[in-house]
């Protein structure tokens, strides 16, 4: 069984969705920030980083998009990626590893998480203002994929990567109503997703409110 260490409406709620999609059974671990620094938890991700996953012998998975990626090979026959091995699994993890490493750190830039380590007040605000430029940015790139060959992020089919759109256009900057304001190909997707049966719960669960587009 999977050990799922999660915080509300962090990194760990796209995995969690992917779970609760895949119907396998897992042990979701409620943490808070404080118990995320212990120095315990080092040993089971080493930067003390959510999510964490725990897998079959003790070991345990980290960073969120190789969580992703690794559930999506160990369950093939859910339908979540393309078959992996083939050119459209590919895609799958450009795409994973584009929002992961571009766009999820944008976020944080723009939320002023870079900001508050600056001393010049000054710098701090230039930081933010890169930072929402930035994600305004790749949130085009994302509007203009899924307007070519969407609905989802992967054409016709819904697969693990809507659900962690979703979850970066909640921690959006300025605001997610932005985001659905200005990239509707990107709400559309979002709306989707909501209504997605097995994953109303886990967005209760991380509070996550409705947004109008």
């Amino acid at each position: 069984m999977y050990k799922l260490y999660n915080v509300k409406r962090w990194g760990s709620m796209a995995v969690q969705m992917m779970l609760e999609e895949l119907g396998v059974p897992y042990e979701n671990v409620w943490m808070t920030s404080e118990q995320v620094k212990a120095p315990e938890f080092r040993d089971v991700s080493p930067l003390g980083y959510i999510p964490a996953l725990g897998v079959a012998g003790g070991d345990s998975l980290f960073e969120s998009a190789a969580i992703i990626a690794f559930l999506a090979t160990a369950h093939p026959e859910s339908g979540l990626s393309p078959p992996p091995g083939t050119p459209k699994f590919g895609d799958f993890l450009s795409w994973l590893n584009f929002m992961s490493t571009n766009i999820y750190p944008a976020v944080d830039l723009a939320g002023g998480h870079e900001a508050s380590l600056a001393a010049n007040p000054a710098h701090a605000r230039h930081l933010e203002k890169a930072g929402r430029e930035k994600l305004a940015r790749l949130f085009g790139i994302v509007e203009k994929r899924l307007q070519h060959d969407g609905p989802m992020l992967m054409g016709e089919n819904y697969s693990a990567l809507d659900p962690y759109l979703l979850m970066l256009t909640v921690w959006a900057t300025p605001s997610e109503r932005h985001v659905h304001e200005e990239f509707p190909a990107i709400s559309k997707l979002c709306n989707a997703v909501r209504q997605r049966p097995r994953l109303k719960a886990v967005l209760d669960a991380h509070e996550i409110a409705v947004v109008a587009a």
